[in-house]
This record gives structure tokens, sequence and C-alpha cells, in this order.
């Protein structure tokens, strides 16, 4: 998608790409998932804050591993998304960011999640903020929306650091393993200001 495609709606555009070039801001890069990605995913499938509310395979196996990677790809082919790795400062996979479409138009839903190692260096709120800036900019998303546990204060911190606004609680929302969550809504919309 081009700069040009700002003013189409996203859902008259033939098919979903991935950003190209890959998106960076000189420290963090979000580029497609490869398949020699799979020792990020076994990583994270033994991180339980990376793993937890996501479709990283836990446990971890190659065949498992190599579906994660896959079915990645498939989110954008099949008109889900982008799910893109998170690259640190050195070019090594240290975690993942994901731009799901929501079912009203010109919505996008962000998640993200680093490897310990990385977290607390300010990647994340990069990461998110890079993909944001995308996503309302050359996407041409009119809304980018987070959830987020309560109780989940470095994901807010990430989340506010990258100029979204807290807009709500939705109660009892989402399942995560056996139990029902409540979430934190946040959004950042192209009339935002800059973070």
């Amino acid at each position: 998608m081009s700069d040009g495609q700002r003013g189409r709606r996203i859902e008259d555009l033939g098919q979903l790409r991935d950003p190209e070039p890959d998106l960076t801001d000189g420290v963090v890069t979000l580029r497609p998932w490869r398949l020699d990605d799979l020792g990020l995913v076994e990583q994270a499938s033994a991180d339980p804050l990376a793993s937890h509310g996501t479709t990283v395979p836990v446990p971890f196996s190659a065949e498992a591993g190599r579906e994660f990677v896959l079915r990645q790809h498939r989110r954008t082919e099949h008109w889900q998304g982008w799910s893109l790795v998170v690259e640190g400062p050195d070019g090594t996979g240290v975690g993942a960011a994901a731009l799901m479409l929501r079912p009203q138009p010109g919505v996008g839903g962000i998640g993200y999640w680093l490897l310990a190692p990385a977290r607390g260096r300010g990647l994340a709120t990069r990461a998110v903020r890079l993909l944001s800036d995308w996503a309302l900019g050359p996407c041409g998303l009119e809304r980018v929306e987070a959830w987020v546990e309560p109780d989940n204060a470095p994901s807010v911190a990430v989340l506010t650091r990258a100029g979204f606004l807290r807009e709500g609680r939705l109660r009892s929302f989402l399942v995560l393993g056996d139990e029902r969550a409540d979430v934190e809504v946040f959004s950042r919309l192209p009339a935002d200001p800059a973070p």
C-alpha cells in the first residue's frame, strides 16, 4: 500500500500486502515472519508473558513453530491483518507486533509481545508507534485500538507513550485460558496529537 492509497478505504483494496519496505525508525524494525524465526517462536513459547493471550505454541515443537510462522502469513493472505517480527537494534528478532482488522470498516486492533531480555528498553513503544503510524497513514485505517488487561501496567505504559488514549473498560470481555477477563480499551486516531 502506498501513500497514494491513503484516501481509499482499505476494504476497497484488491489484497492486503505487508508494509514495503519494512517499517523502521532506525532502532526497531518490523518485518514479515520467516521460517528462520523458529528460534524466536521457541523462546516465546517458554516465556509466560510472551505466550499469554497469543497463539504462540506451548509447548513448542518444530512442527508447531513452523505452523505458527505460516499462520502469520495466512493472516495477511486471508484479509485478517498483519503479523510482523520486531527486530531490535542488532537485527535480532525480539518479539512480534500485529495489526488485525476489526469487523468495523477502517478499524484495526494492535497487539504485541517482547521476549524478557528486550523488555524495559522502549522497544515495544517504538514498535507500537511504528505500526500504528503506518496503520493510520499509508495503510488508511481511521482507528487503531488495543485491548489490555487492567493490571498490565507495562502494556498500559507502552500504549500511553505510543500516543494511545484510554477510553474505558469492557467487563468480562476476553477469554484468556480458562477465564474471562476485563480489558481496558485504548485507541489512536489520525487526528490525535503525535506521540
